[in-house]
C-alpha cells in the first residue's frame, strides 16, 4: 500500500510549534512538527529530500529553504489580527517605530498602518546578512521598538533596541495546515495515479514513450525499455534511440505516423507517433514501438484462432485413398507442388476428390498454420459472391452490415484459398481475381483502398478451362495465371481397382457413425455391377452408394439389400422414354408439355447436383430463363420442384 504523503512543519520558535502540535491531531495526514530557524530549518528540510513531504515554515527560514534546496514550501502567513495586535499599542503613541523584515512582512505592515495611521519606518530586507545593518542604522536614527521576525527581532535585541515578535495565531497555523493537507491529498492522489498508470503500461506488450515539447522521453514502459535497450531513458532524446525515425520532423510539422519500419541492431522495429497538439503548439508526442517479429507471431495466432472458427483443411493425403498407379502418380505430384507457393489448378470430373486433394495440399504446404477457404464459385449468383470474396465497406449497398465485413480473401491471409468449380466465376469477377493474383491485394466493394494479402491459391474445375477460354466464357490471362501447376484426378472409371477398397472403406466408416453393424461379406454380383457401372459421380458417388447400402442390410437381409442397391442405383431399368438430346432417361412422356417440362428440369438439376450454371447450359438456355423457370413451377401448388442442395 502507498504510504500517505506526510507534512513537516518547521517552526522558527517553540511557541509556534506548539500551535501546530495542537492542530495536528484534526488531520487525517501524518503531521510532523520541529523547531529550527534559519540554518536549523533549513537541515530539516533537507532530510525530507526523497520523501513523500510537504515542508511548511515561515519567514526567513521559509525564503532559505526555497533559495537552497529549490523546493516549494507551503508559508505560514501573518493575518490581520497578528498584526493589530502587534500594532494595537502603537496606535497614538510618540514612540519611533520600525518595521524590518522580509517584504512578505513589510509590505502587509505597512498597508495596516497606513489604515491605523500608525506612523513608521519600513526597511524591507532581501537577505540575513543585511539585518545588522540595518540595526545599526536604526540605533542613529534614535528609533525605539522594532517589529519583525526572529532574525529582526534577535539582531534588535543584540544592538539593544526595544523589539516585538509577530507571532503567528492559530488562524495562520490553521490556514498553512489546512494548504498542506490538500497539496498533499493530490499528490498522494498523482502518486496512486501514476503508479497505477506504470502498472498498466507495463503489462502492454507494445513499447510506449512520452515525449516533451523537446523530444526528450518523460515517460516509458517495461517493453520500450527491452526494445530500445541502453538508449532509452527517463531524459534522453528520442532521436538518440531512435534513430532514423525523424521524431524532430514529424513533431514540428504536426504529422503522424503509423507502422513506420526501422532497423535497430539487427531487429526490425514498426514505430507509431502522434503528436500532442495544444493549439497551434505541440506540447510533446506519444511513441509506440513494436517488434515486427512479435506481430508476425501475433498475426499466425489469430489464424489458428481462425481454424477453430472452422477456416481449416481437416484432411491431409492419409485420407486419399491411392491403390492404382495412375492415381498413386497424381498424389505423388500432389505432394511435390504442395511444396511450393505457386497457384495450382485441379481438373477432374464432378465427384472425383478436388477438395480432398486441395486440403491434403494446404496441409502439406509451408502455410499449413494458416486458414484453409473454400468457396464454390457457381454455387452463388456473381453480385452475393463478389462481397463474399472480396468483402466490403459499410454502405457499400443495402443490406451491408454495419463495420462492413472481410472477404474470403482477407480471411485466407497467411493461408490458402480454394476456388471450387472456377469455370462458373463470372467474367467480370475474373477481371478482379487476376489483379489479385497479380498484386497480391484486394479492395472490398465500396472502398478506396487496397488490403494486402499473401494467399495461396488452389482453383479446380470439372471441365477443360480451355474449352472454356474458346468459347469466351473464361479469360485465358487468368487461366495462365491460375495454372502455373496443375493436376488431373483421374476418374473412377480410370481407377476401377480403387472401386472396391473405396467402397469397403466407406461402408466400414458409415457403419462405426450410425449403426455400428459389422462389415460383411459384399455379394459377388454386386460387386460385378460396381466394377462395370461408369460411375458418372466418381468417387461421390461410390459414397453415397456405400452408405445406402450401409443402412439397407440394417434394415434387410444381405441379399435383400444388394437387390435393392442393384435395382434402385446401378442396375435401374431404362424406360422408353429417353431423351437422347440431353442424355436424361425415364422422361415420362404420357403427360403434358408443362409436366414434362418439369420432369426435365428435375433430372437435370438432380445430375449437375444444382449447379445453375450447368443445368442451363446442357439444356441450351441462358441461367435467368432458367431460374425463372424454376420459379415459376415453384409458384404452381402441387407440382413440388425440387432444386437439390448446391455442392459446396
Amino acid at each position: 500500500m502507498l504510504q500517505p504523503v506526510m507534512i513537516v512543519f518547521i517552526a522558527p520558535y517553540e511557541k509556534l510549534k506548539d500551535i501546530a502540535d495542537t492542530l495536528a491531531p484534526s488531520y487525517d495526514i501524518p503531521i510532523q512538527t520541529v523547531t529550527g530557524n534559519l540554518g536549523e530549518g533549513l537541515a530539516a528540510a533537507k532530510a525530507t529530500l526523497g520523501q513523500d513531504a510537504i515542508v511548511v515554515s515561515r519567514g526567513g527560514t521559509t525564503k532559505l529553504i526555497r533559495e537552497t534546496l529549490g523546493i516549494e514550501v507551503i508559508e505560514i502567513g501573518l493575518s490581520h489580527l497578528d498584526l493589530i495586535t502587534i500594532l494595537k499599542p502603537f496606535i497614538g503613541s510618540p514612540r519611533k517605530l520600525a518595521v524590518v523584515g522580509f517584504h512578505s512582512l513589510t509590505d502587509h505592515a505597512e498597508k495596516l498602518c497606513r489604515v491605523l495611521g500608525i506612523p513608521a519606518l519600513f526597511l524591507p530586507i532581501d537577505n540575513e546578512s543585511e539585518v545588522e545593518e540595518r540595526m545599526h542604522e536604526l540605533v542613529a536614527l534614535k528609533i525605539d521598538c522594532v517589529i519583525g521576525d526572529m532574525v529582526s527581532t534577535r539582531a534588535a535585541q543584540n544592538t539593544g533596541i526595544d523589539f516585538c515578535l509577530i507571532e503567528s495565531g492559530p488562524e495562520a497555523v490553521k490556514e498553512a495546515l489546512d494548504k498542506a493537507a490538500i497539496v498533499a491529498r493530490s499528490l498522494h492522489a498523482r502518486r496512486e495515479n501514476e503508479i497505477r498508470l506504470t502498472a498498466i503500461l507495463n503489462t502492454v506488450k507494445e513499447g510506449i514513450l512520452s515525449l516533451d515539447r523537446h523530444g526528450n522521453i518523460d515517460l516509458l514502459n517495461r517493453t520500450a525499455s527491452k526494445l530500445l535497450g541502453l538508449k532509452a531513458s527517463i531524459g534522453t532524446n528520442a532521436e538518440a534511440a531512435l534513430p532514423g525515425a525523424d521524431i524532430r520532423y514529424l513533431m514540428d510539422n504536426h504529422k503522424q505516423v503509423s507502422g513506420k519500419l526501422l532497423m535497430l541492431e539487427g531487429r526490425e522495429i514498426a514505430l507509431s507517433l502522434t503528436p500532442i497538439i495544444v493549439g497551434s503548439d505541440v506540447e510533446g508526442a506519444v511513441a509506440v514501438v513494436q517488434d515486427v517479429g512479435r506481430i508476425q507471431a501475433i498475426e499466425k495466432q489469430l489464424r489458428r484462432q481462425q481454424h477453430a472458427k472452422g477456416l481449416v483443411a481437416k484432411y491431409s493425403f492419409n485420407d486419399v485413398y491411392a491403390g492404382t498407379g495412375t492415381m498413386r502418380s497424381c498424389l505423388s505430384i500432389a505432394r511435390q507442388y504442395a511444396r511450393t507457393s505457386s497457384s495450382i489448378l485441379l481438373y477432374g470430373e464432378t465427384g472425383t476428390g478436388k477438395e480432398l486433394l486441395a486440403q491434403g495440399i494446404h496441409n502439406d504446404s509451408p502455410v499449413h498454420d494458416g486458414p484453409f477457404v473454400a468457396i464454390n464459385c457457381g454455387a452463388l449468383p456473381p453480385s452475393l459472391l463478389e462481397s463474399e470474396l472480396f468483402g466490403y465497406v459499410e454502405g457499400a449497398f443495402t443490406g451491408a452490415i454495419k463495420g462492413g465485413k472481410a472477404g474470403l480473401f482477407e480471411l485466407a491471409h497467411g493461408g490458402t484459398i480454394f476456388l471450387d468449380e472456377i469455370n462458373e466465376l463470372d467474367i467480370q469477377l475474373q477481371g478482379k481475381l487476376l489483379r489479385i493474383l497479380q498484386e497480391r491485394e484486394v479492395m472490398r466493394l465500396g472502398d478506396l483502398k487496397v488490403i494486402p494479402v499473401s494467399v495461396r491459391v488452389i482453383a479446380a474445375s470439372n471441365i477443360p478451362l480451355k474449352e472454356e477460354i474458346h468459347n469466351g466464357r473464361f479469360r485465358e490471362d487468368v487461366y495462365y495465371r491460375l495454372s502455373v501447376l496443375d493436376i488431373r484426378i483421374p476418374s473412377l472409371r480410370e481407377r476401377r481397382e480403387d472401386i472396391l477398397p473405396l467402397f469397403k472403406r466407406f461402408a466400414e466408416n458409415h457403419s462405426r457413425r450410425d449403426n455400428g453393424i459389422p462389415p460383411t461379406v459384399i455379394p459377388e454380383r454386386l460387386v460385378k455391377a460396381m466394377m462395370d457401372y461408369e460411375w458418372p459421380g466418381n468417387v461421390r458417388e461410390l459414397e453415397n452408394t456405400a452408405e445406402k447400402w450401409n443402412v439397407l442390410r440394417g434394415i434387410f437381409s444381405i441379399e435383400e439389400a444388394a437387390d435393392i442397391v442393384l435395382t434402385s442405383l446401378i442396375q435401374a431399368p431404362l424406360s422408353p422414354g429417353w431423351l437422347s438430346a440431353t442424355g436424361v432417361p425415364g422422361l415420362d412422356t404420357s403427360g403434358t408439355l408443362d409436366d414434362m417440362e418439369r420432369q426435365l428440369l428435375r433430372k437435370v438439376l438432380e445430375e449437375e447436383s444444382g449447379n445453375i450454371s450447368r443445368t442451363a447450359r446442357r439444356l441450351g438456355i441462358d441461367r435467368q430463363t432458367l431460374r425463372r423457370k424454376t420459379s415459376d413451377q415453384d409458384n404452381h401448388p402441387g407440382h413440388g420442384m425440387y432444386i437439390p442442395r448446391p455442392e459446396l
